[in-house]
């Protein structure tokens, strides 16, 4: 007479095992996120979330790379254009299979030119690629806006790049509107800087004018993550690791990041090659139990 209850046991539990669906993260974006650090941030926040402390988290981004598909002339000295993510978009998504994308383009996209009408064009197309591509693949996307340029010395931007990111920026938070889930890290980003070059007159952004130093990656992070953790119903309040801490998860970004990149494929020259992914994996799940004891 126990059987029928029995039954119904056996299939609420397979229902509820059914609906806990693997959080797996996938980050891209172009070389400030290839370098990570704002990542590793972010990523400890999520492994401080209730069950996903062995959450898959892999950034995936590469160099110099476009959602636009654009390259200007004589990039790299002429050695090779700029990247594509549609190149290699689908591969990334079909073998890693995220549940999460995080994406941050833009900075690449207007090829470091004034504004103009057909290079917007071209990049709020790949916006839109990158974002249907991933809700076919069953993925959320949080799209952020591209970082600073050169907020560190105006007079070098001679021809208003740090403007033509305002105007790329402004177009992705109109699209919210629309029900895409976009972070506009830039009014956090300005703030951040202002006051670091309050209390420190000396206080670099960027010494090249694009690539952010260890602080402004954290400011990257600062600005990211609470409204991530919003999107996503995490809980905002949490820590990020420092020390060795950080080391763990930057070394576990780092394997992870470069395996995934030479698994998937790309055509970018000049980026470090990647273990076989299962070694790359053990070698991460090393570093994660390092960090989490």
């Amino acid at each position: 007479m126990f059987r029928p209850l029995a039954a119904l046991f056996v299939f609420c539990t397979a229902a509820v095992w059914a609906d806990k669906e693997e959080t797996r993260v996938l980050f891209l974006g172009d070389s400030i996120t290839y370098g990570g650090n704002w990542v590793v941030s972010v990523e400890s926040a999520i492994r401080a979330q209730k069950g996903l402390a062995r959450a898959t988290v892999v950034n995936m981004a590469l160099s110099s790379e476009t959602t636009s598909g654009l390259s200007e002339s004589g990039h790299a000295g002429g050695s090779f254009p700029r990247p594509d993510l549609h190149e290699r978009l689908q591969r990334a998504l079909t073998q890693f299979k995220p549940t999460l994308v995080v994406a941050c383009y833009g900075i690449n996209d207007g090829i470091y030119q004034p504004l103009d009408p057909q290079r917007f064009a071209a990049y709020r197309d790949g916006i839109i690629r990158l974002r249907l591509a991933c809700i076919k693949a069953s993925a959320k996307i949080v799209v952020l806006t591209p970082p600073l340029y050169s907020p560190d010395n105006r007079p070098k931007d001679a021809i208003n790049y740090n403007g033509v990111m305002d105007a790329y920026a402004a177009w992705l938070v109109e699209q919210k509107a629309a029900g895409w889930q976009v972070i506009d890290i830039r009014p956090k980003l300005r703030d951040a800087v202002a006051a670091a070059k309050h209390a420190d007159p000396k206080f670099i952004y960027a010494k090249d004018n694009l690539h952010p130093g260890d602080e402004g990656h954290l400011f990257i992070a600062q600005a990211v993550w609470p409204e991530l953790a919003k999107y996503m119903k995490w809980k905002p309040e949490t820590s990020f690791a420092e020390g060795a801490k950080f080391k763990n998860l930057q070394q576990s970004m780092t394997v992870l990041r470069n395996a995934w990149l030479t698994q998937v494929g790309h055509k970018r020259p000049g980026v470090a090659g990647g273990m076989p992914l299962d070694q790359a994996e053990a070698r991460s799940a090393a570093f994660l139990t390092e960090y989490l004891k």
